[in-house]
């Protein structure tokens, strides 16, 4: 089971990739700011980093920067999400729009696990409901 840090400080968002993440069978650790996904890399060296790129406390770039210069952190591939038009930061693999499909983040999700040598858990499994709550989430501006 691989085991995913998940970063955003939008509480509707960091549910529903949760939730997407667990039903592909992931372990998934939550932080609501880089200072806390820090702490939590730390703790517990997550096998692959997906951030929001605007954050309080310590922004997705910040917290990119730190795990890229950390020893024993700086081979954990990083996924950066963001409503912004591709902010690029230190040590991103990939970068994704908040608003792209539920699909397309369970793809990047599996192709950097892969990449990474960490193999994928499970095929992309979402419901509808989900991508009716995805698509609710963008539509508000998240």
């Amino acid at each position: 089971m691989s085991t995913i840090l998940l970063v955003d400080d939008e509480p509707e968002l960091l549910d529903l990739y949760t939730e997407v993440l667990e039903l592909m069978d992931h372990r998934v650790l939550r932080a609501h700011d880089g200072r806390e996904a820090l702490e939590i890399a730390h703790a517990r060296r997550p096998d692959l980093v997906v951030t929001d790129w605007q954050m309080p406390r310590m922004s997705g770039v910040e917290l990119c920067q730190r795990l890229v210069q950390d020893e024993d952190l700086r081979d954990v591939p990083i996924i950066m999400h963001s409503a912004a038009t591709d902010p690029h930061a230190p040590g991103v693999t990939a970068f994704l729009s908040k608003c792209s499909e539920l699909s397309e983040f369970e793809e990047v999700v599996n192709r950097a696990l892969t990449d990474s040598g960490v193999y994928p858990q499970g095929p992309p499994s979402h419901s509808p409901y989900l991508e009716w709550e995805h698509e609710h989430a963008c539509s508000m501006g998240q």
